[in-house]
């Protein structure tokens, strides 16, 4: 008799095929060793991801949806779907590093408290990214924004988090982090309930935490894993729409945890912030980018999402 599996991998899918096939391989071939489920969501992907996946790996339970559900509600699909007493979330643009598994399962087996573990994600450079920050505050990311908190440790003056790594390279201080690679305990979960499926992308996995340290729960980052994030493919491929869906699912984020109030702050100074760095940034490629924020931040405003 086989042994029940221990580590249930969860991989959300759409429209990145061959990166797809990339992190199914990281993802296989970092838990050879576990008794593991492997599970695909995709959510209607047009350029061959599902038939891919069920071709590629016969044991993995792929999944097919008629419509983009969105980040949460398909890893809500998988983990339904699935048994083990852990669950590793990884995107499709994303793909564990030999001994990143290893990492991951030790930081959040740390103690029985521990719901959430994440590891230090690196572009396609090699450059190390910000993924374990504070939660959200009408100023935090405003601020930070415009250069005004550099070397702050306050949570509510600063969005990233200052990493205090203890002999084992471990920090569970941390508030969240990022869902592109991230493992959870499913007892936790089970404690607090799945992702809230009102965020359609973006901010699902800082609520999700919230709610696991409001319940007495650590979430964890370890340095001793690394995962590779080519970061925001999906998403790349309506730029505009995705940029006004991040602000939009921050101030729900913000509507849930701090109050309406807490939102109307927010836009004020997210706005500022927004117009300053335009003004301040004389590349036009930079202009651009700021204009396109702007322009996706008053539509996430304004609810045309």
């Amino acid at each position: 008799m086989s042994a029940p599996p221990q580590i249930a991998r969860v991989i959300v899918s759409y429209n990145t095929r061959e990166l797809l096939l990339e992190c199914l391989a990281s993802a296989v071939e970092s838990a050879r060793d576990a008794a593991a489920e492997l599970v695909v969501v995709d959510n209607a992907s047009g350029d061959g991801s599902y038939e891919a996946a069920r071709e590629i790996y016969p044991q993995a339970l792929v999944i097919r949806n008629s419509t983009n559900r969105g980040f949460g509600a398909a890893c809500n699909q998988s983990i339904n779907a699935t048994s083990g007493p852990f669950i590793l979330l990884l995107n499709s643009d994303a793909r564990l590093t030999p001994g990143a598994f290893r990492a991951l399962y030790d930081a959040i087996s740390l103690n029985d408290r521990s719901a959430a573990a994440g590891c230090q994600l690196v572009n396609d450079e090699g450059e190390a990214m910000v993924n374990a920050r504070n939660f959200l505050t009408p100023l935090n990311q405003a601020l930070e924004m415009l250069g005004v908190t550099k070397g702050s440790r306050s949570r509510y003056l600063s969005r990233t988090h200052r990493l205090r790594l203890d002999q084992s390279m471990t920090d569970c201080s941390v508030d969240w982090i990022d869902g592109a690679c991230l493992i959870l305990r499913r007892a936790a979960v089970d404690e607090v309930g799945l992702f809230d499926e009102r965020f359609f992308m973006y901010s699902e996995d800082e609520d999700l935490c919230r709610r696991l340290k409001s319940h007495g729960w650590s979430v964890c980052f370890s340095a001793r894993g690394t995962a590779i994030h080519h970061g925001g493919r999906s998403s790349a491929q309506n730029r505009a729409e995705m940029l006004a869906r991040f602000y939009s699912s921050q101030m729900l984020f913000l509507s849930i945890s701090r109050g309406r109030r807490s939102v109307s702050v927010y836009k004020i100074a997210m706005k500022t912030a927004l117009i300053i760095k335009r003004l301040a940034r004389w590349e036009k490629g930079q202009r651009d980018e700021l204009t396109e924020r702007l322009v996706a931040f008053r539509r996430a405003c304004d609810g045309r999402i």
